[in-house]
């Protein structure tokens, strides 16, 4: 299984001028945990996660209102291409700790895999599983 088959496709962005006040208030809105950081043509620049903010805002006293997405992301973030396998992914997140992928094709971001997504996939292969289990168990009793 790919990347791109399990990937969110749905990017929510922000540019690199962005107040902290915007990134939070699209975290909000969309209700997610993170934010891309891109430039013109869907360069990535970085990653903004609900916890940057925090400790942006709560533990190094930013001003949320003049501080910019720019300067608490994650510049350059570890990314994985949209035809890599599964496994791939998962091996590169236990490897960085991280529980977000940009996902990349022909140089640019066209989608995000975080571990919810892995998790749900990796359900529904074992909910399927069960279910060939049970079929056979009833055919065979």
């Amino acid at each position: 299984m790919t990347v791109k088959k399990i990937m969110n496709k749905e990017l929510v962005t922000v540019r690199p001028s962005s107040t902290l006040i915007e990134v939070a208030q699209k975290m909000k809105e969309y209700r997610i945990g993170s934010v891309l950081v891109v430039e013109e043509g869907w360069k990535l620049k970085g990653i903004v996660t609900d916890r940057d903010v925090a400790i942006a805002v709560a533990a190094d006293s930013k001003d949320p209102k003049t501080t910019f997405a720019c300067e608490i992301m994650t510049a350059d973030p570890i990314c994985i291409a949209a035809d890599a396998d599964f496994d791939s992914a998962l091996r590169i997140m236990n490897q960085a700790t991280v529980r977000r992928l940009p996902v990349t094709e022909d140089g640019k971001v066209v989608g995000l895999l975080s571990s919810a997504d892995m998790a749900r996939e990796i359900k529904d292969e074992f909910q399927q599983f069960i279910g060939l289990e049970e079929a056979f168990a009833k055919q065979c009793c």
